[in-house]
């Protein structure tokens, strides 16, 4: 998981979509407090699955919570990071938070006004978004209407900024706060949070997401290795090769949690030849 730099952008299709989605959660608010139940169009909030999905996009193909690469032909989710219909206890029971409204226990209606908010959407993989209890034996894996919060929970427009969330935002936190990746491959939590993330979505259970960080760490101290020797004998190649260093450190490249980690870790390798040159 890293810091997503997304901002909104300017084209026109991007700007009808966001009045169109200004419109739709104005209705939806207009319907509960008339005391109806919302009905929302999951055409609209997909509808811009392109930017969240695409590899030229700002998630750059990945899944926002584990990094996996989300192929055309692999399925993947438009999430919503707070849930728009429900909430639950945990993310392994259909029970719903509840909270008192003038006396009567009420189940949590969800966070329907920010079903089209923009930032409250995110690509998942299915198996960050969707409860699996089969891939790992006795362990529920999954977020789904699960959102977890340290004390206040928001029931009303606008009262979300008041939560303190226990599951990250990477386009509105950054990870690095709460979560350290060692060598292996496995995260290590800084923070409740940090923890939160790694026990919902299984981040150091799923063995290929492990093997997958680790391959991509070595990677990366394997192309600094190569940099280095490229440097020395002043070789063209060590263009190309700071050129795909820089590309993980960007983001656009899976698992770059772990490539940013061996960059900082490993770049002890090329001190030596910095000070040489310069």
């Amino acid at each position: 998981m890293i810091k997503i730099d997304f901002s909104e952008t300017t084209n026109p299709e991007w700007e009808d979509w966001r009045n169109r989605c200004t419109e739709a959660t104005a209705d939806l608010m207009a319907t509960v407090a008339g005391g109806g139940e919302p009905a929302f169009s999951q055409a609209l909030y997909k509808e811009q699955k392109a930017v969240y999905m695409d590899f030229d996009g700002p998630f750059h193909g990945k899944c926002a919570y584990c990094e996996s690469s989300i192929a055309a032909d692999q399925p993947g989710d438009v999430e919503h990071y707070r849930p728009k219909a429900r909430v639950t206890v945990n993310n392994s029971s259909s029970t719903s938070v509840t909270f008192v409204d003038a006396g009567v226990v009420k189940p949590h209606p969800g966070y329907y006004w920010l079903a089209y908010d923009w930032e409250n959407l995110l690509p998942s993989c299915i198996d960050c978004n969707r409860p699996n209890e089969n891939k790992i034996p006795g362990v529920h894996m999954g977020k789904r209407n699960y959102f977890p919060v340290k004390a206040f929970r928001a029931v009303s427009p606008g009262d979300e900024n008041k939560e303190e969330p226990l599951l990250i935002n990477p386009v509105l936190q950054d990870p690095s706060v709460h979560l350290k990746m060692d060598d292996t491959g496995l995260f290590e939590s800084l923070t409740v949070e940090g923890q939160e993330c790694i026990d919902v979505f299984c981040l150091n259970l799923r063995e290929a997401l492990v093997d997958g960080r680790k391959t991509a760490y070595d990677g990366v101290r394997d192309k600094i290795l190569s940099l280095a020797a490229h440097l020395i004998a002043r070789s063209p190649q060590a263009k190309s090769l700071l050129d795909q260093l820089e590309a993980i450190k960007a983001g656009a490249k899976p698992y770059s949690a772990a490539g940013r980690a061996a960059i900082t870790n490993e770049r002890h390798t090329l001190e030596p030849l910095v000070n040489l040159f310069s």
